[in-house]
């Protein structure tokens, strides 16, 4: 993670852009649930189909904004890690081309180098830094619906620890995903369920469980995200340190 900071602000033009779209994507990511929560409420209500059209085009084009800064994101980050890794990859390998190494270490180096190869991808970086517009969803839920919001922080813990133990508790890879998708079914389960109770109870609106729910389910998607991405950086940091100890 540290190092990821390092790296960005080597050009601190780049990190500036990046987190701009970070928060462009983050704030495009809101449509889907507002679009929910207004429908429901005040267009069932009204029944008028312009207010229907007009919400629908203005939900389409976030989403095709969330797209486009998406996209453009991922093409800076790939640009960035290019600048960034394939020096040191090419330094890596004059160095071994002078240095006397054993065919164990030669081995080790290059697993290495195609772990650091591996956690180049835009999508891991994309990951760390959606992780700020991830607790942006909480903090909206905890605005608009607190139970909701107290039960996706539960469930955000519950995956960051699933991810942080995975090693300790020999959860294999298909293991994990297979239960990420429980933890996510689960979540829907309890949020839908607690909050019908409070629409029975005039406490909630149908429209503002929905869109809870929608919210809820990208903030725990987007702390696996993060979660992986973190675990992608450590492996990358100690990828470094093991050749750096190869090659100096």
């Amino acid at each position: 993670m540290t190092s990821l900071i390092r790296h960005l602000f080597r050009d601190k033009t780049v990190a500036a852009m990046l987190l701009i779209s970070s928060f462009f994507i983050g704030l495009c990511a809101l449509a889907p649930s507002f679009f929910v929560i207004i429908v429901l409420n005040k267009f069932l209500a009204s029944g008028v189909t312009a207010t229907l059209i007009s919400l629908a085009f203005g939900a389409v084009l976030l989403l095709a904004f969330e797209l486009a800064f998406r996209q453009n994101r991922s093409t800076m980050i790939q640009e960035f890690n290019q600048k960034v890794f394939d020096p040191f990859i090419k330094i890596v390998k004059d160095r071994l081309s002078l240095k006397q190494i054993t065919g164990e270490q030669f081995k080790k180096v290059q697993q290495n180098a195609n772990i650091i190869k591996a956690t180049t991808s835009p999508g891991i970086t994309s990951w760390v830094l959606d992780w700020p517009f991830v607790l942006m969803f909480a903090v909206i839920l905890l605005l608009i619906n607190w139970t909701a919001a107290f039960i996706t922080a539960v469930f955000m813990l519950i995956t960051l620890a699933v991810n942080f133990y995975q090693r300790n508790l020999n959860i294999t890879q298909d293991s994990k995903a297979n239960l990420e998708i429980f933890i996510t079914g689960l979540l829907t389960i309890t949020i839908i369920s607690v909050g019908s109770l409070q629409v029975m109870a005039g406490n909630l609106d149908i429209g503002l469980l929905i869109g809870s729910n929608i919210l809820a389910a990208r903030a725990v998607q987007g702390t696996s995200k993060y979660a992986k991405g973190v675990d992608a950086l450590k492996q990358r940091e100690k990828a470094i340190r093991e050749i750096n100890e190869v090659i100096k």
